[in-house]
Parts: structure tokens; sequence; C-alpha cells
């Protein structure tokens, strides 16, 4: 017997950076193109010369960018993690670009094989157009007072029940999810970084949790307001959902991440 399925498999892992602006998101769906997972797929596939699945730690949105996305695939090839870089990004989009390749165990999944994410989400306040930023960030027309937040981070830190924040016809198990931190810093060109780590993000988690709390900025909502609506576990009690653009996956955390550790 010859051919690939007569070579031994082996499990190589990968991080992909992507700005995720002109992609439908990270999962391959029927007839929607192009998506990150698929041409990372197409480019693996070519290199190796055997069908392949490429696995992702997270599954991004359509618009949602990627600082630290984790990867995986399974291979009947002998190519080295190194050339596996160098003839992926190859085939790659300007966009999207692979690294840090590694081999690892058959049974590793990314989704299953890290201790948490952090999120950043980028919102900058402003009337006029910057096309250089506002790739990235939310711009906001409103004003908007951060020092109200602090009071109000509390209600949305912990292990809860997000169901406010989930999107509608979502497939959970639970709504229960654990977040450990939230932070917010300046950046150049009057952006602000909002990031916020926890275990595991439901579709759409950020982004409403990110609209719900600049109704609290806005000075539209009070600390109170918050407590309320993630009592309720209830999408209608938040807030709307924010932009696509200003979010990214900034860290994937190994297993046994925490607070102390992030």
């Amino acid at each position: 017997m010859s051919g690939p399925s007569a070579r031994s498999a082996r499990r190589l892992a990968f991080t992909v950076e992507y700005d995720g602006t002109d992609f439908h998101g990270w999962a391959t769906q029927p007839d929607v193109h192009p998506t990150i997972q698929q041409l990372l797929t197409d480019a693996v596939a070519e290199i190796v010369g055997h069908p392949v699945r490429v696995d992702g730690a997270s599954r991004t949105d359509a618009g949602v960018h990627a600082r630290d996305q984790r990867a995986a695939v399974t291979v009947h090839h002998p190519i080295r993690p190194a050339g596996l870089v160098k003839a992926i990004n190859r085939r790659l989009p300007a966009a999207i670009a692979v690294r840090d390749a590694h081999e690892v165990s058959l049974d590793h999944h990314p989704r299953f094989a890290n201790g948490g994410k952090t999120y950043c989400y980028r919102l900058r306040r402003g009337v006029t157009a910057r096309p250089l930023t506002d790739r990235y960030a939310w711009q906001v027309p409103w004003d908007l007072d951060f020092e109200r937040l602090l009071p109000a981070l509390p209600a949305v830190l912990g292990t809860r029940d997000y169901a406010s924040f989930a999107s509608r016809g979502g497939d959970y198990r639970t709504t229960v999810r654990t977040l450990w931190r939230w932070s917010l810093q300046p950046e150049a060109h009057g952006v602000w970084a909002l990031r916020v780590s926890g275990t595991a993000f439901m579709k759409h988690m950020v982004r409403n949790l990110v609209g719900t709390l600049v109704q609290v900025a806005r000075g539209h909502w009070s600390a109170a307001d918050l407590q309320r609506a993630v009592a309720a576990c209830d999408r209608t009690a938040a807030g709307p959902t924010a932009p696509a653009c200003g979010l990214t996956l900034e860290r994937i955390h190994p297993l046994g991440a925490s607070d102390a550790s992030d």
C-alpha cells in the first residue's frame, strides 16, 4: 500500500493571525466564502496532497479579527513544522498568516486545549472617520464617561449565567460562564481598549457585553440597570450588539490559566 493513508498520522498545531474584515468568520459554511478555516484547509490540503480539516480554538464571527487564534490539523506527510508555515503562508491572502507550528498528540484539539481566552474590544470616540483606525475600532459618536463603568463591571465578573448576552438561537448546553478580568486602557488616536478574559464565550457574547457597557458609559444605564439585565437571563434585557470591527481575539491562555496567571 502506498499514498498518504499509508503514512503515519501526525498532528500539527499552529497560531493564526488575521484581519477579519473581508471574511465571513472563522468557520467553514456551505455556500459562504471566504472563511478563515476554509482557506487554511484548502492551503494545507494542497500542500500534503490529501483532504484535511483544520480545527480552531474559537469560532470568530464575520468581521472579527484574531492575533492569537490556535489551530491544528492532522496530516499524513513528512513536512517539517517550519516548512508547513512557509508553505501555508505562500498560499494565503495577505490578511491571514500562520506561525509557531509544532507537533502535538493526535487527540489534541485547540478548542479544549486551552485555559481561557482574552478578547479586546476597541472603541474610538469621534464624529469624523479615521479609516486606518476605524477598521479595527468602533467609531462611537457619543460622549462616553468610562469612569461610570468601574462600579458596573463587578456585575459581569465571576461565574454567572450570562444568558442575557448570548446570541438568540444559539445551541448552548449551558449559558453559565466564568469571566475573571476586565481592563480598560487608552491607546493612540483616541482609542480605548476594553479587554475581557474568561474561560469561554458564547456567540456574540463579548459584543453584546460591550454594547451594554456603552449604554452605561453614555449615562443611559446605571450599575443597577446592568445588574438587573444580568439577572434577567434574557437577551432582550441587555443592550445592543457592538459592531464586529472592534473585536479581536487577543490571547488563548494555556491550560491552568487563572486570574493570577493572566
